[in-house]
């Protein structure tokens, strides 16, 4: 199975060119794409990748198509309205479209970030912060989790 792990920091330039890092672009390969699909995060701080097939089991938990459906309607508009799929050039590139990455507050450089079945592209000041929370969670959990156990064992 082909995972996205790790996280590597590309330079953008100013038409959004960027590098997509090799170990992602080799992912998305063994899953039979030369293209990813960015769309921007719920909250807008950093931008959604994946292949296709990740876009597919979304439209599926979404409950595929159902025109009478409320709930896909929003879903569909927020998710698949705003999906871009962009094909990798010959040099590894993509070309992120610009206002995509003023939203998400990305310039200069970036950070690609694994998550496993896709990654997110990040502003590096913002990709540290969500880190540290995102560790922070992790702990608590932990503690959480040994403080029940403690609490069932006694």
């Amino acid at each position: 199975m082909a995972l996205f792990l790790s996280k590597f920091t590309n330079k953008i330039d100013k038409k959004g060119r960027v590098s997509v890092p090799a170990r992602f672009r080799s992912a998305l390969a063994e899953k039979g794409f030369s293209s990813v699909v960015l769309f921007p995060t719920i909250n807008g701080d950093a931008i959604n990748a994946c292949g296709m097939d990740v876009m597919e089991e979304l439209l599926q938990r979404m409950g595929g198509f159902d025109p009478y459906s409320e709930e896909q309607d929003s879903d569909a508009e927020v998710l698949m309205a705003e999906s871009v799929e962009l094909p990798i050039d010959g040099d590894g590139r993509i070309v992120i479209p610009l206002d995509m990455l003023a939203d998400a507050g990305i310039s200069g450089s970036c950070v690609f970030a694994g998550r496993g079945d896709s990654f997110r592209i990040w502003q590096p000041e913002a990709y540290e912060a969500n880190a540290a929370r995102a560790k922070e969670k992790a702990r608590a959990k932990r503690a959480a989790r040994a403080a029940e156990k403690e609490r069932v064992n006694d």
